[in-house]
This record gives structure tokens, sequence and C-alpha cells, in this order.
């Protein structure tokens, strides 16, 4: 049986040659998990004692998906070992060799699953060189050597792996990374941004395919089902077997998005983020020169941001929302504040800072420094109300309504507590509440937001599951604070004091309302 080595896998080869890490997106069925067997294997008999991590994401999906995970990755290095003519490699379970070429499929997926696959190449009786098939997950990822990461975009928790993946990485500059996949069916997971071209870019049809670089900077290659058409790779009908077109393909599909994601390697807008990707990418563009964002770690960050905001802030309505979190653990989540100002029907965040502190009155200070600033504004005077989440730090946060109270109205927000809202079935929690409001103001368009890529991240980690706003952490602790934090300030400026539809609060929160309102009386 012999191997046919394809345009786009050969391009590919020779760029992983010029970049260190390199991206194969390919249609589906294309040959990725073998050209990266192939690459793997030229790097095992290239160089003596190297070792090669093949991440592979079939491991922990079954025992049926790891049998056919195993036997696509023992013929590849079948197909390989007979092309090449060379030696048979070893697959090595618990220090006893056998042969790639003699081993039984149903042990070869033994192997695969209890996490002890291992190919050796011997270049002599005491050295040889190695590819070790693991589960990508951040742990077994953790050997040093060239890594081949396959289907990265169905690697759940990938922007962990890829966090322990770059030291290995930086560690020796004669390691690569390359990366092959087809585009995940949901456009929070991290490798959409990693690996999507830039927005707009159009790429000829080439049996090659395209090159081209990511906004993070990884180099791709782009080979599309008409790019492997044109090298003489069709699809086959699903009834008859005949060889067809890609227009005839997507033509007879149902599911056009699986289609183009899997075929036309599309990038597809859409999936569990709780604001849109494109809907993001417009408020940001919007708030280039008008909205900026500071992370602060010392008091200099803090002049500045409020400089910024000075030479910024408009006449129109302001509100305030801090996201409370009293820590500094390198992967906890920061503190967050979002100054929002409404001018018309637009919103322009015009500030929104982050810090990690575990000192109170440092924080209080901060807070009451961008509260100062508004109040000095020349014109629309002080903000509208000041909205803290209470629902972890309630002590803290009945602190800086006592510090605040007499310069603004201070409002604490339980994310827990249930309200009824009119024209909905059932009661809701402030969390889904607030976090609908916002989302409903970007699918407007009235949103205009910081440029930075913090935000955007941040922003992303915020889904929408069942109905649910919810957040997994990133490795370095954003865990949606910013996109609580904006929220907040939204509440701020259209609280419940507003006119229009009254919301009716369970009878706790009600009586909260009751006495906030009665204690500012007494203050005015």
């Amino acid at each position: 049986m012999s191997f046919k080595v394809r345009a786009g896998q050969r391009e590919f080869e020779r760029g992983v040659d010029d970049h260190r890490i390199a991206g194969l997106l390919a249609r589906r069925q294309y040959g990725k998990t073998t050209i990266g067997g192939r690459i793997a294997l030229k790097k095992m008999m290239r160089i003596k004692g190297h070792t090669v991590v093949f991440g592979s994401v079939k491991l922990d999906l079954g025992r049926e998906i790891v049998r056919k995970e195993a036997e696509q990755i023992q013929r590849a290095f079948t197909l390989l070992v007979e092309s090449a003519n060379a030696k048979p490699i070893d697959v090595v379970e618990s220090g006893r060799d056998q042969s790639v070429l003699k081993l039984r499929a149903d042990d070869f997926a033994e192997l695969y699953e209890a996490q002890r696959l291992e190919f050796r190449y011997h270049h002599s009786n005491t050295v040889y060189s190695r590819t070790k098939v693991v589960a990508l997950t951040p742990a077994a990822v953790g050997e040093t050597g060239d890594l081949i990461l396959d289907e990265v975009g169905r690697v759940k928790n990938f922007r962990e792996v890829w966090e322990a993946v770059k030291p290995i990485i930086a560690s020796n500059p004669d390691f690569r990374c390359i990366l092959t996949t087809t585009p995940p069916p949901d456009d929070t997971h991290y490798s959409f941004e990693l690996l999507a071209p830039p927005l707009l870019d159009d790429f000829p049809v080439q049996p090659q395919g395209n090159w081209y670089k990511s906004d993070l900077g990884v180099w791709v290659l782009r080979v599309t089902a008409w790019d492997a058409y044109a090298d003489g790779v069709p699809l086959y009908d699903d009834d008859t077997g005949a060889p067809i077109s890609p227009e005839e393909s997507r033509a007879r599909e149902s599911d056009k998005d699986a289609w183009d994601r899997n075929y036309a390697v599309k990038f597809v807008i859409g999936g569990t983020a709780a604001v849109g990707l494109l809907q993001l990418d417009t408020a940001q563009r919007r708030g280039i020169g008008q909205c900026g964002y500071f992370n602060i770690a010392v008091d200099s960050d803090l002049d500045a941001a409020i400089t910024f905001l000075t030479e910024h802030l408009g006449a129109g309505k302001v509100g305030i929302g801090f996201d409370v979190a009293t820590t500094t653990k390198a992967l906890s989540n920061p503190s967050a504040v979002t100054v929002r100002e409404k001018i018309g029907a637009e919103n322009f965040n015009r500030l929104i800072v982050t810090w990690k502190t575990t000192d109170p009155a440092l924080a209080q200070e901060r807070l009451g420094k961008i509260i100062a600033a508004v109040r000095a504004r020349k014109e629309g005077g002080p903000a509208r109300r000041l909205c803290i989440d209470a629902t972890s730090e309630r002590y803290f946060a009945q602190d800086c309504r006592t510090e605040f109270g007499a310069q603004l109205p201070v409002e604490l927000v339980i994310a827990s507590e249930t309200l009824e809202v009119p024209g909905q079935p059932e009661p809701i929690t402030m969390k889904q509440y607030l976090g609908s409001r916002l989302v409903a103001e970007f699918d407007d368009n009235h949103e205009v937001l910081p440029p930075e890529r913090y935000i955007k991240e941040d922003f992303r980690l915020e889904k929408k599951e069942k109905g649910q706003f919810v957040c997994e952490p990133a490795p370095d602790g954003k865990h949606g604070d910013t996109f609580d934090s904006t929220k907040l300030a939204d509440w701020a400026l259209s609280s419940v004091f507003d006119s229009g539809p009254p919301v009716f609060f369970e009878t706790s929160r009600r009586n909260q309302v009751i006495a906030d309102r009665r204690e500012r009386s007494v203050l005015a």
C-alpha cells in the first residue's frame, strides 16, 4: 500500500521548517493526522534521541472512539514506514517492544487507551528517537520536545492546554509545535481566536492551500474542499459513492453551517458566548479613541486611568459598576470597575479598570478617586448611582455604601436573589436579568467598549447555557469580571427607580430597596 503525499500536506511540511508554531486547517478526512505522523517520523529519523509528543483529543472520549483513533494512527504509521522503506518502528508498552507492522488492532487500541503508547525509531542498539501519544490535557503535554496537537478544535479547555504548551516551545529554539484541526463549532473555543484568519480575508483556490497569519501571530495553512478538489481529492455522494464537486456536496447538505466548518474550513460565528463576536468587535472598533482599559498595579496606573477618564468623559448620565474581589493570588479573579456614560441611545464604557489587592482600604481609595473624578467633570455632575456586587463580599460592599453614600446613591446587588419581571413566566435571578439586559444592548448595537484584547477575552468567557449565564475562569484569573462590572454600571443607569415597566422584587429584596430609598431621603 502506497502513501501519496497531497499538495497541501507537502506545503505544510515545508512551512513547518519555516515556522516554529504552525497550524494546519484542512477539510475533514484530508489526512491531518497522517501528515502529523509523517512529520513526527521525519524528526525521529533526522535527530538522534529526539522526542515528539503527539497530543490526541480522543483519548478521553470513550472506548469505541479510542479504537478508531488508534486504528487511524496505526494505519498512518504503517503507511509511512512502508513508503519510507524505513526499518520497522517499535511500539513500546511497559518496556516490551513490538513492531507497529505486526501489532494487532485490539492490542494497539488497548495501549492507546492506557496512555502507554510510544513509537521508537532505533538509530542503534542503545540510541533511539520516539513519538509519545498522550491525551490533550495540560498535564499530559508537559513533556519537552516537539509537539503535534491533533484536532485542537475539539479539545476541552484548550486555553489551559495552550498555556501549558507555550513554556515548552519557549524553552528551546529547536522545538516545533504544529496544530491540526477543522474550525470548532463554538466560537468561544480558544482555537477560534488562535487560528482564525483576519476578518474579510479572501483566498484563491490552490491545490496547496493558502498561508495566512492569525491575529494572535500563528502561521496557518488553510486547505478547503475546493483546494483539495483542485488537487484531485473529491468528495463522494452519500448514496452512490460517485465523486462530486464541493458545490454539489454543499447543495445536498441540510446543515450548511456544519458543512462550512468541516469542508469550507470557515470559522462560523455562533455558539454559547453571551456576547456575539461581531457585536463585540463592532463595539470595540467604535471605542477606539473613546474608551480605555487600565490594569492598576501601582498608583501611577490609576493616575493615568483618571487622566484618561477626565479627558474623555462627556456630559451624559453616568453609572458606575463595581465587581469586587479582595485577593491577589496570581490566578485569582480581579476586581473590576466600569464607568459608563449614556449619550442618546449609545452606552460609552469610558473607563474599565481592574486590580488585585487584599487591602480593602486600598480598594476603597481607588474607587473613591474614580467617583471623585466623575463628580468633578465640567458638565453633567456626579454619577447617577454606584452598583456593587455584594454576593460574596457583603461586608466590604456595605462598608463602601457607608463610605460613599453621601456622595451618590449606592445599591448592593445580590446576584443570587430573584425577581419577577412582567412578561417572564417565572422569577429569574439578578445575574440572569442584568446579564440579559447588557447582552440586549450589544444586540441593539448600543455598546462602545475599550479596544483592548483583555476586554474581548474577558467578555467572551461569559456564556449562555440553558438560559443561565455561566463563566469558566481563564488560566490567568479572568472570570468575566469586566462583563460583570459593565452590567452593574448598566443597572446603575437604568434601575428600578426609572420610569417604565415595574420590576417586582421578592420580599427580602423589595425591603432592601425601600430601606435604601429611605436612607437616601434622610441623607438628602
